[in-house]
């Protein structure tokens, strides 16, 4: 019986995430909603199997260099929602084994996890196709540093006072922030932070 792993952000999706694969016969050992718990469990346990959807403090390629250090052997697989295929290409460069769409049917998740299991590299033709839910770029691409300066926007700071604050200069906060409008399809702060809090990005 293979030993899983499961973070996600939303308490349903990891309840979900664990019913299908005990269906299956897959043993969930752990789960979480953060990244860094997310490691520490990794470490403890030695899964087989990571299934990592949205968490809410690391960003998706520090988790699979976190993982990869901590168990090089454990098969890799993250559930996005919508994301540039240069993203897709550069988690693959990080070695993720499987990237599948959050929302694929219980089905394909099963044969997917299977043809990871077995050594193969799989991702969801969903998220290639183009044809997912519009809804925005996926906020786990999100940076280290993005997420710092989305979480002083959520205390209300202001862009001088986000750079007092990161010890960088004012066009560096005004970069920070139009590439988090991008990424989670916001128009202004409020919008921005109102898809975070939507998202579980600032729990």
């Amino acid at each position: 019986m293979s030993t899983v792993v499961v973070a996600d952000v939303v308490p349903l999706v990891r309840v979900g995430l664990t019913a299908v694969l005990a269906a299956e016969q897959y043993r969930v050992v752990a789960e979480t909603s953060s990244g860094r718990d997310l490691a520490k469990a990794v470490v403890e346990h030695a899964p087989d199997l990571v299934v990592v959807g949205v968490v809410n403090d690391l960003a998706v390629d520090e988790i699979a260099r976190q993982i990869r250090d901590a168990a090089p052997g454990a098969r890799l697989v993250v559930m996005l929602n919508r994301a540039p295929r240069d993203t897709l290409a550069d988690l693959l460069g990080l070695d993720v084994d499987g990237l599948l769409a959050r929302a694929i049917q219980p089905p394909e998740l099963v044969t997917a996890l299977a043809r990871v299991l077995d050594g193969e590299r799989h991702v969801d033709p969903a998220l290639l196709a183009g044809d997912l839910a519009d809804e925005g770029l996926e906020p786990m691409t999100l940076t280290v540093r993005e997420r710092e300066v989305l979480g002083l926007l959520a205390t209300g700071s202001s862009n001088r006072e986000i750079s007092a604050a990161l010890f960088v200069s004012l066009p560096t906060v005004k970069t920070h922030l139009a590439h988090i409008y991008g990424k989670l399809d916001a128009r202004n702060r409020n919008e921005a932070l109102g898809r975070a809090m939507a998202l579980g990005l600032l729990a």
